[in-house]
Parts: C-alpha cells; structure tokens; sequence
C-alpha cells in the first residue's frame, strides 16, 4: 500500500504474508530476494505460549526499509528433512495486535516514520539505496499487559540488551536497534552480499533516472509499469518473489498436514 503523505510504502494489515507465519528459514533466504538486512528475533515466552518479536532494517531490493513483527505458537517445533528444522510460528490474531511504532534514521536523517496497532509494522522507501550500518531504528510497543511487558523485556535481556539500552514506561518498551546483538544467519558469504547491495545500489539508480521526471513513487511506479514492464519486473524481483511464494505454500501444507 501506498502513504502518499509521507512518500512511503506500507504493508496493510491483511497482507499475503499473514498466513504465512514466521521461521528463521525466511531470514536465511532473504538474500535470494536481494535483500541485506539486519535481523533481530527476540524470543519470550507469555500466557502458556512462545512468543517472537522481531525487527529488521536495511535494503529490501529497490527499497530501504524497517519492519516489526509479532508472532507466537503454541505448537512442538517441525522438522522437514533437508529443508527446515525448528520453530514455526504463526502470525498473531487480531485480538493479539500491538500499538507498535518506530523511526527509521539513516546517518542521523528522517527517513520513515510509522505508527500503528498491527502484527507486523513495515515501511519502505523506495528508491533509496542504504548500508545497513548507516540505518538505526527506535522502537516502541505498548503491551496489554505489565506481565508481557515483563516476559518480552526479558527476552531482550537474553539477547543481549542491557537495562541502559530499554526505556519502561507503565506497560511501554522504548529502544533502538542499531547493530543486532543476534548471529545473522546469512548462509551466503560477504562476496555474494556485495554483490547483492552493487545490483541494489545500480537499480536504486535506474529506477530514479527512469522516473526522473515524476516526484511521487506512486507515480514513478505507475510509468515503469506502463512504459518499462520488463524493466518494472527485473527491478521488484517478480520471479523471485513467486519462489517464495512457493516456499511459503509447501511449508504451510507440510504443517497443516
């Protein structure tokens, strides 16, 4: 979705993705889709169920962007031989959605700024290139209650936070990630990630020069559409994202089975 306002692209709350739930799997392929980005998953456990919040930030393809998501399941892990071998976690209901907001800076400028009561809070902005060491992101989520406040504050413990890098107030949590306290599980090597963020630096460049005349992103998306549909396909990775779409598909029958 498009916030014409402030010049951003957003996930809405019934997105495709929300059926599609959550495991680690999908961070470690995110390169395949021409991403570099910082991931942190801060695990907890509330109310008889394991809970995971996580934050990213960096470059999306043609788009720097940040997102928090919120998820949980009270399920045995999954092992699908060869594939995947852990916890899978469904997206929360609605009744479980968190006021959730955060700014996305890069070297100390404004560049999202997004606030919402959702399971999973995205912004992007597109055609803008950035490292991931150039981006910072302060959150903020208002838990519904001081018990989940706690458990979730805990879990950032375990990752690494300390009491000076988290603000509480009443059942608030306030705190900025700027480098993941987390391994990054990247099973690509720093070659390959160079190479992924040359590709995201010269399309970040291509799209602009393209839509040079036109101010909006609406608008500079709506004229590659129309006039550069094979460009339009190669810049947002449409193959790619069909794939994934694949992935998300048999990982969802193999657990529903």
């Amino acid at each position: 979705m498009f916030d014409i306002k402030n010049d951003i692209v957003f996930s809405s709350m019934y997105a495709p993705q929300r059926q599609f739930g959550y495991c680690r799997l999908y961070d470690e392929l995110a390169p395949l889709l021409g991403m570099k980005i910082d991931c942190e998953p801060v695990y907890f456990q509330y109310d008889g169920k394991r809970w995971l919040i996580e934050f990213w930030k960096g470059q999306y393809g043609l788009e720097t962007g940040a997102e928090i998501g919120v998820y949980v399941t009270d399920k045995e892990d999954i092992n699908i031989p060869g594939v995947f071998s852990g916890t899978f976690y469904e997206s929360i209901s609605d009744e479980e959605l968190l006021k959730m907001e955060y700014t996305l800076m890069k070297n100390e400028n404004l560049l999202i700024r997004r606030k919402e009561k959702h399971w999973w809070l995205t912004g992007f902005d597109v055609g803008t290139f950035s490292d991931t060491d150039e981006l910072s992101l302060e959150i903020k989520i208002t838990f519904p209650s001081l018990d989940m406040q706690k458990a979730f504050i805990e879990g950032l413990y375990q990752v690494g936070y300390n009491t000076n890098d988290i603000i509480k107030r009443g059942k608030v949590v306030k705190l900025i990630f700027t480098k993941p306290k987390t391994n990054q599980l990247n099973k690509f090597n720093k070659i390959y990630l160079k190479f992924i963020q040359m590709k995201n630096k010269f399309y970040c460049k291509l799209f602009n020069f393209v839509t040079r005349d036109f101010t909006r992103t609406i608008d500079k998306i709506d004229f590659l559409m129309i006039y550069y549909p094979a460009l339009f396909k190669v810049i947002i990775r449409f193959a790619d994202k069909k794939n994934l779409n694949k992935l998300y598909g048999y990982l969802q029958d193999y657990i529903n089975r």
